[in-house]
């Protein structure tokens, strides 16, 4: 009845993501592409010759010749069904030990729960059946690894903030009615008031323009104290999604907000540090920008994901960071997304992206978070060892 592939054609692949509801990029066909530093699988289970489950399996040496297998935001397959499942079970695991993987950790796109900031009443489409997804997954043998709400302790953040973009019933909103899902304090920063001091948004998939980008991530990573990607990352981005992966940018005409603040009764300090700016970057420069990819599936519910940002250092209390988030929703609904995933948080809901993040009616997406399919006796000696020679290795770097 079973048959499985771990080379499956990406013509078939695809075909399936294109119809699987609420698909990652991360399970995307490219995106072994994007990881060229791990070895990878693409997977799929066939019932009757029927394919009924797919995966994007990425490859990692530990140490020596022992490996870790991981399977991000997947399987894509129907967790409800416990014979799909066991079956995508039994042979992933198999592939795991014929390559000396020692586990396979997977963290599925469910959530335990998704609720609003403004403890509405919303519809549930990550967290629907999530019992029984988690119970049938037990039963086969993975090891839960618990709720971890410091967003820094698992592979993928647990805790996403997701921008709504639907009604109860998934219709796609309207402006107007999306709008309207905000409150006064937010809208006052959109529209108009960017448009009165020179501010314009800018959408491009142009690798020539990446420049701009990195140089404002380079600024974001330096003011957070972290590190993100180089510009090589970005161009196989934009080169292995196609038509799915924009850089927004928020820019300044710098004369326009000038002559606003003239008119205006601007402080002369705000005057004085406008005139400073021109000198030194002229006429225009970008203030803020953002990387959006939208999803592949054609059925269902349609998430965009908003994975990278970066702001400059001045002229921060225009806000051009709101902006630019609304015109990727905006971008997102004309593209007849559901959501807009603004990305992780720190569970406790106290950080200040989150703060940021719940603007934009915000739904707090609690994922399911990380299992493990143990596949060899060392399992559970590097488990318990791994956290010690990690905090070792940290020291004496």
């Amino acid at each position: 009845m079973y048959t499985f592939k771990s080379d499956l054609p990406k013509e078939e692949y695809d075909n399936f993501v294109e119809n699987y509801s609420m698909a990652s990029f991360m399970q995307d066909y490219n995106w072994a592409n994007i990881k060229d530093n791990w070895g990878f699988f693409h997977c799929g289970l066939y019932k009757d010759k029927n394919l009924v489950g797919v995966c994007l399996v990425l490859v990692k040496k530990v140490f020596a010749n022992i490996k870790l297998f991981y399977i991000p935001r997947g399987y894509l397959i129907d967790f409800t069904n416990f014979e799909y499942l066991k079956e995508m079970t039994i042979n992933i695991k198999k592939l795991a030990r014929d390559n000396k993987a020692y586990v396979v950790k997977i963290d599925p796109n469910f959530c335990l729960s998704d609720n609003s900031f403004k403890d509405e009443d919303v519809e549930h489409n990550y967290s629907f059946n999530h019992e029984i997804k988690h119970n049938n997954l037990l039963k086969l043998g993975y090891v839960y690894g618990g709720v971890k709400k410091d967003m820094h302790t698992s592979l993928q953040p647990q805790y996403n903030v997701f921008a709504p973009i639907c009604n109860k019933e998934n219709e796609i909103l309207s402006l107007d009615e999306l709008l309207k899902t905000y409150k006064s304090k937010v809208k006052y920063y959109l529209g108009d008031f960017h448009e009165k001091r020179g501010i314009t948004f800018e959408i491009t998939d142009d690798i020539n323009n990446l420049d701009r980008f990195i140089k404002l991530l380079k600024i974001t990573e330096k003011k957070q104290n972290i590190n993100l990607r180089n510009k090589d990352y970005f161009v196989k981005i934009l080169n292995n999604f196609k038509n799915r992966a924009y850089i927004f940018y928020g820019n300044i005409d710098l004369n326009k907000y000038l002559e606003f603040l003239k008119e205006n009764n601007g402080k002369d300090e705000e005057i004085e540090e406008v005139k400073n700016l021109i000198k030194e970057h002229g006429n225009t420069t970008t203030l803020s920008t953002g990387l959006l990819l939208l999803p592949k599936n054609k059925e269902g519910i349609k998430v965009s994901e908003y994975i990278y940002a970066g702001n400059n250092s001045f002229l921060n209390k225009l806000h051009v960071s709101d902006g630019l988030v609304f015109e990727m929703i905006k971008f997102s609904m004309d593209k007849n997304c559901h959501y807009c995933n603004l990305g992780g948080v720190d569970g406790n809901l106290n950080d200040h992206l989150t703060i940021f993040k719940q603007k934009f009616n915000g739904r707090i997406m609690e994922f399911i978070g990380e299992y493990d399919l143990p596949t060899s006796w060392i399992y559970k000696p590097i488990k318990t060892l791994y956290p010690i020679l990690l905090k070792i290795y940290k020291k004496i770097k």
